[in-house]
């Protein structure tokens, strides 16, 4: 009798064992196109074996948990190729848009509106006594004065709006943090019993990705199930507590700059923080800046030599006023009267020698330290621009391209195989039918034996 009731329970663990087995195929299936899942396998084991006298005879099957298939090295590889990848990105696309609006070379950018502006200076020479070349000097004086004012506008509207997204980007990171945060707490929980939570820990591998490629996140796992997380290799999640980050401006060397520190106590957040976050810093607080610095010594440069010049005439008046790009203009008393705009020192009829110094100015090596042209000086600035921003161009081609031969590797071990799916179910289903006769057989017998 004991053996007989000992081969029903074996068949019945068995079943119990292969429909749960077959649950966890079926979940694959269901979850084939869900991102972020990682294909799931049963864990079978085999029950304790029974002393029976005869020998130890084995007590079954159970199902004893739910295993993921996961690769913590291509995890790890690939948040790191994900910080740099974010953080060229970002910096790419902000350079992008200085390209744009710097429109070099075009016969509306600021080096053929310098031009324009020296060759009306050498057509005065020419005509001294023209009052039409007088006005020609102050329109194109007024031109390239308001090439500076936009240019300079535009560049602000881009640090503005990359502003604005570093200040958006602090805020996602710190919704991510706290739902790892929140992730930790559950999965802990859950796994106190030693059973892991597979969809939870794929819930918090997403955001984990998404940190990573917003602000460079690094992780480490505890052998209790939860992550240690650093951003610029500082804590911002132990457990089931995070950190959060906050961003403000700051002033730096006279110029207003973007700051994210950490809200627990102000210490700034490393420079060298990867991600969309770093590239946006990088872009905010030295690209853009670097060259409006170049472009207002552009600008200074262009006033002061030409007011030199123009206020040893008669007038005495100086033709710009402002020394940076932002608020160069033609003075007032220039602009309403071109008179007023000094061909020669002596105002005697043909004299120009004034106009022939600041016409001279074109092509005078009064940049880099004498070492360049005012437009040989702003065209290397829109150079180094242009290869900066080709490589941040490249360098973000080639980590997507790292990124994605990473994420192929990561989805052979994670993604859902339909072909090995099918084979696992039609064998879980063998399996049952086969636990299911050796059921009724059991029964079958046991039968006979009460009826005899």
């Amino acid at each position: 009798m004991p053996g007989l009731i000992q081969g029903l329970e074996i068949a019945r663990r068995a079943m119990m064992a292969q429909q749960s087995a077959l649950n966890v195929t079926g979940s694959n299936i269901a979850n084939v196109n869900t991102p972020g899942y990682s294909r799931e396998t049963a864990v079978l084991q085999a029950t304790p074996p029974e002393d029976t006298g005869q020998g130890y005879i084995g007590t079954g099957v159970n199902m004893t948990g739910v295993q993921r298939a996961r690769d913590n090295f291509i995890d790890t590889q690939i948040r790191q190729e994900m910080g740099l990848a974010g953080q060229w990105q970002a910096r790419s696309d902000a350079l992008s848009q200085v390209e744009t609006v710097v429109s070099e070379p075009s016969n509306q950018g600021l080096s053929q509106l310098m031009d324009q502006f020296f060759s009306a200076w050498q057509d005065l020479s020419n005509s001294p006594n023209d009052a039409g070349a007088h006005a020609a000097v102050v329109s194109a004086g007024q031109s390239l004065a308001q090439g500076f004012n936009t240019l300079d506008a535009n560049l602000q509207q881009i640090s503005d709006a990359t502003g604005t997204q570093i200040s958006g980007t602090v805020t996602q990171v710190n919704q991510m943090l706290q739902q790892v945060a929140t992730l930790n707490g559950q999965i802990t929980a859950q796994e106190a019993g030693g059973q892991q939570a597979p969809q939870l820990r794929d819930q918090r591998d997403q955001l984990l990705d998404q940190l990573a490629s917003l602000a460079g996140a690094t992780h480490t796992i505890r052998p209790d199930g939860s992550v240690f997380v650093r951003i610029g290799g500082r804590k911002v999640v132990d457990g089931p507590e995070a950190q959060l980050l906050q961003a403000g401006v700051t002033m730096a060397s006279g110029q207003e700059k973007m700051q994210v520190t950490f809200a627990s106590d102000g210490v700034p957040l490393d420079d060298t923080t990867s991600g969309n976050l770093g590239g946006l810093l990088l872009a905010h607080n030295q690209d853009i800046p670097g060259f409006r610095s170049q472009l207002d010594q552009l600008a200074s440069t262009v006033a002061s030599s030409v007011n030199r010049l123009q206020q040893a005439g008669p007038s005495h008046l100086a033709f710009f006023t402002g020394a940076t790009a932002r608020d160069l203009s033609v003075a007032s008393d220039v602009a309403a009267d071109p008179t007023q705009v000094n061909a020669s020192t002596t105002g005697d009829s043909g004299d120009n020698d004034i106009a022939l110094a600041v016409g001279a100015l074109g092509t005078a090596k009064l940049m880099n330290r004498g070492t360049a042209t005012l437009s040989g000086a702003y065209t290397s600035q829109v150079s180094t621009l242009g290869s900066l921003a080709q490589q941040a161009s490249q360098t973000t081609d080639n980590q997507a391209a790292a990124v994605s031969s990473l994420q192929a590797r990561r989805q052979e071990v994670i993604g859902v195989n339909l072909n090995d799916e099918l084979t696992s179910m039609i064998t879980t289903q063998q399996a049952y039918q086969a636990a299911a006769r050796v059921f009724s057989t059991v029964n079958s017998m046991l039968d006979t034996l009460l009826k005899a």
